[in-house]
């Protein structure tokens, strides 16, 4: 691998375990959402999203670098797992979507019949009592 600057390639070395993990929490995600565990899910969702921040930020760093000369980089064999990995969690990103949505929407929805219930539960409440007497004089 004579020619590409160790540097960049160290970098794209980086990216390519950070997009491997990203793969790998998407999936994770992806099965603990099959499984309808949801408390578990907001967790690992959070946690995907920090992944994809990290690797964004990383990309800030790399892309110029690998952009000065793209022919070159397209051969090189972490640049195109970097690229399968990539693409893999776009679509693992398409599964993802509709089923936080539906998740989502269950949520809303036992929100929605939450915040009925209190209203009726409120018009059972016992009116104020007077406290004028707890306050001291005034």
């Amino acid at each position: 691998m004579t020619g590409f600057n160790p540097h960049t390639e160290k970098l794209l070395a980086f990216s390519v375990e950070q997009y491997r993990e990203l793969q790998q929490h998407a999936e994770r995600l992806i099965k603990i959402l099959d499984n309808c565990d949801y408390p578990q899910a907001h967790e690992h969702g959070a946690r995907l999203q920090d992944l994809q921040a990290a690797a964004s930020k990383q990309d800030e760093t790399l892309l110029p670098l690998l952009e000065s000369d793209l022919l070159a980089w397209e051969g090189h064999p972490l640049y195109r797992m970097r690229l399968r990995f990539i693409t893999s969690i776009l679509e693992l990103n398409k599964l993802l979507l509709p089923k936080i949505r539906g998740m989502m929407a269950v949520t809303s929805a036992e929100l929605e019949q939450l915040q009925s219930g209190r209203i009726a539960i409120a018009g059972y409440a016992l009116p104020n009592a007077d406290r004028r007497g707890l306050r001291g004089v005034g």
